[in-house]
């Protein structure tokens, strides 16, 4: 009997250490959410005095221009490609409404479609973000270092702004990147909504 109950004992902690692992590990979503001990990204940093965003160690900032706010690239070996993270935004005629968000997926889906001609496995879906509907289009393209690159396009309505988080890697190391791109994404947070620059 106290076997038993032993039994049943050490069964329960393990459903239980189980069930906590994997939530001590980060996000469900693998494409957008915060990863736990994420060491390879820094702590979030107010750009602008607009917005605040956690990006990946030891890659180099560049400015942006027009509507580009900046961009971020990893370093990597001479002519080696690596991870790729710009922000960019545009302005909205009025806020989205929640209701036609999955109509505006499908016509971000489109643009995309309609600039890279030699893109290809297109997908779209909405995300839950803190803020509100995250609108992620992600393809593959010819890469300049011939082989593919994997593009995640993060677009985030606040306000009168649609900001897009463009994330791109070499498609053949996309699961190395992924976690940090889902990272990136999920800390941005405007200082105010419709805040640009």
């Amino acid at each position: 009997m106290n076997r038993t109950i032993t039994q049943f004992v050490l069964l329960g902690l393990v459903a239980v250490i189980a069930v906590a692992k994997p939530a001590a590990q980060g996000s469900s979503d693998p494409w957008y959410g915060l990863q736990a001990n994420a060491k390879n990204i820094d702590q979030p940093r107010v750009f602008t005095g607009t917005f605040q965003i956690a990006l990946p160690k030891n890659w180099h900032m560049a400015p942006g221009h027009t509507g580009t706010i900046f961009s971020i690239v990893e370093d990597t070996k001479k002519w080696e490609t690596g991870g790729f993270v710009t922000l960019e935004y545009m302005r909205l005629q009025a806020p989205l409404d929640p209701s036609v968000i999955a109509a505006f997926a499908e016509r971000e889906l489109k643009e995309v479609q309609n600039r890279e001609l030699s893109g290809k496995q297109f997908g779209v879906a909405v995300k839950n973000g803190q803020l509100g509907p995250i609108i992620l289009v992600q393809y593959d393209r010819p890469g300049i270092s011939g082989t593919d690159d994997h593009v995640a396009q993060y677009s985030i309505p606040i306000g009168v702004v649609m900001y897009r988080l463009i994330c791109i890697a070499p498609a053949a190391s996309i699961e190395k990147y992924r976690p940090v791109f889902a990272h990136v994404a999920a800390s941005f947070q405007p200082a105010k909504p419709g805040s640009v620059q």
